[in-house]
């Protein structure tokens, strides 16, 4: 009697544990949302282009939990140069009612720099999400930026030993892969 007691309270224990596990423990995200991101970016089709970090800080509405609509900036850095983008975010919660939450996102804009030049941004991540209106996510994803061509100065030594400098453009292909982590309120 008192094993069978004792499976039928376990049952019953294990049965109340899965059913909340099914009940929606976060905040479905709806209206307005912010985000700030930072990153580290590895450039992958240049040798000569460093790798950058960045932060960049987005700002829209969700439209019925799933798709988010905004604008953002950003700045990636590095000691040769910086770069200023400026995009329309748009992005994809696939299961947003679960504490972590696959996305997809696709920024689309441009960038400033010493040139102005296009942007794109595509990343999968996980939305890992809290009861109250805010979440933490992180990321993989692939930025695109036309050629960067910066001008910059070169000092020499002539064949009288004086020393001199000139004018050289240099291109940078500032395309990367980046891990971001972020938050969202």
């Amino acid at each position: 009697m008192k094993k069978v007691l004792l499976s039928v309270v376990m049952l019953i224990m294990a049965v109340s544990v899965f059913a909340q596990e099914q009940e929606p423990k976060v905040r479905v995200p709806s209206g307005y949302q912010g985000y700030l991101e930072y990153g580290n970016n590895w450039t992958v089709f240049d040798k000569e282009t460093p790798n950058t970090i960045g932060l960049s800080t987005t700002h829209g509405f969700y439209f019925n939990g799933h798709y988010f609509a905004g604008i953002g900036v950003g700045a990636d850095f590095c000691r040769e140069f910086a770069l200023f983008p400026i995009y329309g975010n748009f992005r994809y919660v696939i299961m947003n009612n679960t504490v972590a939450s696959p996305f997809l996102s696709l920024r689309v804009g441009s960038y400033i720099s010493e040139r102005v030049g296009a942007y794109g941004d595509f990343a999968f991540g996980v939305r890992f999400a809290s009861k109250k209106d805010f979440a933490v996510s992180m990321m993989v994803a692939a930025t695109y930026y036309d050629k960067l061509k910066y001008s910059d100065w070169e000092d020499y030594q002539d064949a009288d030993g004086m020393w001199m400098s000139h004018e050289v453009e240099k291109v940078y292909n500032p395309s990367s892969v980046s891990l971001r982590i972020g938050i969202e309120w």
